[in-house]
C-alpha cells in the first residue's frame, strides 16, 4: 500500500499532516460539544462517505442504496456538494425519479430541498466530514487497495483511521484485489480503532464490471467483446490503479493510460491525444462529460458494487433508516381502523 503521495518531499510534509489531522480532529469535537453549529435535516438521514480524497468505491454503494430504497417504495433524495458533477449525471441517469440537490453550502442545499421536494428520507453524498449537517448514520467506505495513511498534505487523505469511531457502518470495498492477509489486517486496524465502542459487522464489497457502453450511441455490448482486445485507458478517478486493474481482469491487453485528475472536466484536446488508439476504455464518471466530445472509438466500462460479505447489515441500515416512515404510513391506517365504531 503506498501511504504517500510520493518522492522524499512527502516526509517533509509529515508535520503539516500530523498538524492538519489535529484540526480535523478539534473540529469534530467542536461540533460535538456544540461549539459549532449543525442543522438537523427533517428527513432520516444516511451519510455515505470516507475518509480519504476519493477513489474508494462510494458512488456504486451509493447508487446500491438508492437501489434498495426505490425497490422497496422509499422517496430518497440526495444532496451532493457536486464537484464535477459526474456523480450527479450518472444519479440523474440511473435514477431519475430521485431527488438530487448539488450545492457546496449542503445546509442551503437542504433547504432548497425541503421547498422545492418531498421525499422520506434524505443521503448525503460524500458527507462523512460535512459536519454543518446532523445525520442518523454514518456509511464509511474504505478502500482495500488503501485504506489508511497519512492526512493532507503528506497523505491522499482527510482524517485518520481514528475517524472510525464515528462510523455505523464500514464497507471495505476492492477486497477481491488485495490478498485474505491484507484483508484481516484491514479489519483488525478498524476494530483497533474502535476499542470502547461497539463492535462493527465485517461488511466488504468489490466493484464488478456489469456491461460495456458506447459513449456516443449508449448502446451495451458484453464484456465478453473486450477479451483480449488492445485498448487505451483514460479516467478522471481517484483510484487509477483499480481501473487498470478492473479491465485487465476483464482481458483487456492495456496499451495507453491517460490517468487524469479526480473530476476532470474533458476537453476536446484531450480527445484528440487519443486519437491513435484503436479503443478507449473509461469509467461511467468520465463517460457522462464525454457525451459531446468522444470520438466512435470511446467506451465506457459500467460497474456496480457487489458484496462479498455482510449485505445483509448494509440492507439493515438501510431499512432501519427507512423504518419510522414506515410506522408513519401504517399508524393513520390504524388510527382510521381504531375510529370505525
Amino acid at each position: 500500500m503506498n501511504k504517500y503521495i510520493g518522492g522524499p518531499l512527502v516526509i517533509l510534509l509529515l508535520p503539516l499532516s500530523w498538524i492538519f489531522d489535529g484540526a480535523a480532529r478539534l473540529r469534530v469535537w467542536m461540533y460535538r460539544v456544540g461549539c459549532l453549529k449543525s442543522h438537523r435535516p427533517p428527513w432520516p438521514t444516511l451519510s455515505i462517505g470516507n475518509i480519504s480524497a476519493g477513489g474508494t468505491g462510494k458512488t456504486p454503494l451509493l447508487l446500491s442504496a438508492l437501489k434498495w430504497f426505490a425497490e422497496n417504495s422509499a422517496e430518497a433524495a440526495v444532496l451532493s456538494r457536486g464537484y464535477g458533477g459526474d456523480e450527479g449525471a450518472i444519479l440523474r441517469q440511473r435514477f431519475p425519479q430521485v431527488s438530487l440537490i448539488e450545492n457546496p453550502d449542503r445546509v442551503a442545499g437542504m433547504r432548497d430541498l425541503s421547498e422545492k421536494h418531498k421525499p422520506e428520507v434524505l443521503v448525503l453524498d460524500d458527507g462523512f466530514q460535512h459536519l454543518r449537517l446532523q445525520r442518523d448514520i454514518d456509511i464509511v467506505v474504505v478502500d482495500a487497495t488503501r485504506p489508511f495513511g497519512p492526512t493532507f498534505p503528506a497523505g491522499l487523505f482527510r482524517e485518520s483511521a481514528r475517524a472510525l469511531r464515528r462510523a455505523d457502518l464500514v464497507v471495505v470495498t476492492r477486497v477481491d484485489l488485495v490478498d485474505e492477509q491484507r484483508r484481516e489486517a484491514i479489519q483488525t486496524k478498524i476494530a483497533k480503532t474502535r476499542v470502547g465502542l461497539p463492535e462493527l459487522p465485517r461488511v466488504e464489497a468489490k466493484m464488478a464490471a456489469t456491461n460495456l457502453r458506447h459513449v456516443l450511441s449508449g448502446e451495451t455490448h458484453d464484456l465478453a467483446m473486450l477479451d483480449g482486445v488492445n485498448a487505451s485507458l483514460a479516467a478522471g478517478i481517484g483510484n487509477h490503479q483499480s481501473f487498470a486493474d478492473l479491465c485487465e481482469s476483464l482481458g483487456v491487453h492495456v496499451t495507453s493510460y491517460q490517468r487524469l485528475a479526480d473530476h476532470h472536466q474533458w476537453t476536446g484536446d484531450d480527445v484528440l491525444a487519443l486519437a491513435d488508439a484503436d479503443i478507449v476504455l473509461v469509467t461511467e464518471k468520465d463517460g457522462v462529460k464525454l457525451r459531446d466530445i468522444a470520438s466512435d472509438k470511446f467506451f465506457e466500462v459500467c460497474v456496480d458494487v457487489e458484496f462479498v460479505t455482510g449485505s445483509e447489515h448494509f440492507e439493515q441500515k438501510l431499512f432501519d433508516l427507512h423504518l419510522p416512515v414506515r410506522a408513519g404510513r401504517i399508524e393513520p391506517l390504524w388510527e382510521g381502523v381504531s375510529n370505525v365504531d
